[in-house]
Formats: structure tokens, C-alpha cells, sequence
């Protein structure tokens, strides 16, 4: 054992194993951050409003949350190894591929690696380029359809942002669907030993898929609200809370006859004292 764990201390210290996605730790805090935030001013929000306010921002931040996530990377499988051969558009993965084998990367990273080149018999890397860049886009579109919902939810056109959650699921699924043509073709073996390596949908995509059921389910509930029962539907938005409160405050109303009849009708005491 030497001070740098065998490695001389001026060179590049050995490469490690990626534990996570630093873009998706980023997207996370960003949205806990905005939750506590609003924890934080929760207080000041008084009656039924705010089990609502909250109920309504941790939903609407969640599905904000799955939505953005990494729209490039969410969708795509992933081998969790130490090297990237990246095949989204704009990227040579061919190159990628060549320096591999420049550098004399393990035999198990470049048989993987070698299904997905373009002159490979699988076939594989142009259905899987597309479709994850489609994926992708498709996402940012239902991204762009969850803020508009969240600006026409605060708006007193109820129904309307309950559409475009409709809109939000619709698209949030046709991402999904999408990204499926790729699995319709039959995928080569691949081997390593006597094990044969299986891809399968990750954590993501069955997150993504859950949220759009959930926009279908939320989006639905709303516009069935609006035509069975408006006012229930208003009180959940805080939009009667404020009249509510205001006469809760002030149930009864004390004034002063005389100070009426001296301040507001001096005219008329005035005749009435001449009489």
C-alpha cells in the first residue's frame, strides 16, 4: 500500500464506477428546494386552504419533477460501466467506439458495445437513436403542457387546466410508446460467458408512466368536477375561501346611531335642532 493507493500522486487518479446521474441529483434539488420553500410559508396560509395549497403544489411539483428528470437519459437503458458511448444525434458513435478500442478497454465493454455500431447484423442503433430522441422531445412538450395547466389551475378557468393535464398525460404516454417501437425489433444475443444479458425498462420509465396515469386521473377528476358539482370544485382551488373568511370575520356589524346621524346627516340635524 503506498500513500495514493498504489497510484503515483502525479498522475490522474484511478477512474471509478458512476454511483449516480449528477443532472438527475440536480433536477432533484432544485424541486425538494422548491418544496421547502413552500413548506416554509405554509403557516401564513389559513382554513381548509392550505391542506389544498398543499396538496395541489406537492402534485403539481412531482409531475414537474418526473417530467424534466433528464428527458435525454430517463427514457434510454442503461449499463452502468465506466465508459460512454453516447449515440444521440450530433454524436459519432463510431468514434466513440474506435477510441475504445484505441485505449484497450475490456473485452465485455467492447462485445456490448460492437451490437450497437451501425454495420452491426443487429441493426439496433438507428431504432434506438430515434426513438430515444423523439422520446425526448415528445417529454419536453408534456413539460411545456404541465405549465400552462398550472397557470390556467390558478386562473379561474378551472376546466381548461384540466384539459391540458388530459394533454400532459396524452403526451407523457405517446413519449413512452414512442420509445417502445425500438423494443418491437428482435434484439441480438449477447453473451458474456455462460450469461446472456437481458435489457429491460428501468426505474424511469415506469415513474413516467405512472405520472401520466396520474395526469389522466387528476385531469379527468377535474373536468368531472367542474360539470357535477362547480362550487365544491372552487372551494378545493381556494377560489371561495377568501368570502368565506371575510365573513367568518365579521358575522355582525355594531354602529352607532348618533355618530351616524352627527357625522354622516349634519344637514339634516341641523334642521331638525331649528324645528
Amino acid at each position: 500500500m503506498t500513500l495514493f493507493d498504489g497510484l503515483y500522486p502525479f498522475y490522474p487518479q484511478q477512474r471509478k464506477a458512476a454511483v449516480f446521474d449528477i443532472s438527475t441529483v440536480v433536477v432533484i434539488a432544485v424541486f425538494l428546494t422548491l418544496a421547502f420553500s413552500f413548506l416554509l410559508i405554509i403557516a401564513g396560509i389559513r382554513g381548509r386552504a392550505r391542506l389544498y395549497w398543499t396538496l395541489r403544489v406537492l402534485l403539481s411539483l412531482s409531475v414537474g419533477a418526473m417530467i424534466v428528470g433528464n428527458p435525454v437519459k430517463q427514457i434510454n437503458e442503461t449499463i452502468d460501466y465506466n465508459e460512454h458511448f453516447p449515440w444521440n444525434f450530433g454524436a459519432d458513435y463510431e468514434h466513440s467506439y474506435s477510441e475504445g478500442l484505441e485505449k484497450g478497454l475490456p473485452s465485455p465493454i467492447l462485445y456490448v458495445a460492437e451490437k450497437f455500431i451501425r454495420q452491426s447484423p443487429c441493426a439496433v442503433h438507428r431504432q434506438y437513436r430515434i426513438a430515444g430522441h423523439y422520446a425526448s422531445a415528445v417529454l419536453w412538450v408534456a413539460f411545456c403542457t404541465w405549465i400552462i395547466s398550472n397557470i390556467l389551475l390558478s386562473m379561474p378557468v378551472l376546466v381548461y387546466g384540466g384539459y391540458m393535464l388530459l394533454v400532459t398525460g396524452a403526451f407523457t404516454t405517446f413519449s413512452l410508446l414512442s420509445f417502445s417501437t425500438a423494443r418491437s425489433s428482435p434484439m441480438c444475443l449477447i453473451k458474456i460467458g455462460s450469461r446472456t444479458l437481458h435489457v429491460a425498462y428501468g426505474g424511469s420509465f415506469w415513474l413516467v408512466l405512472a405520472i401520466g396515469l396520474l395526469c389522466f386521473l387528476v385531469g379527468t377528476t377535474i373536468v368531472a368536477m367542474h360539470h357535477l358539482n362547480l362550487d365544491l370544485l372552487k372551494t378545493f382551488f381556494d377560489l371561495h375561501e377568501d368570502k368565506a373568511e371575510e365573513y367568518q370575520e365579521m358575522p355582525e356589524v355594531f354602529i352607532n346611531p348618533h355618530f351616524v346621524n352627527k357625522g354622516l346627516f349634519p344637514s339634516q340635524h341641523s334642521e331638525i335642532n331649528s324645528i
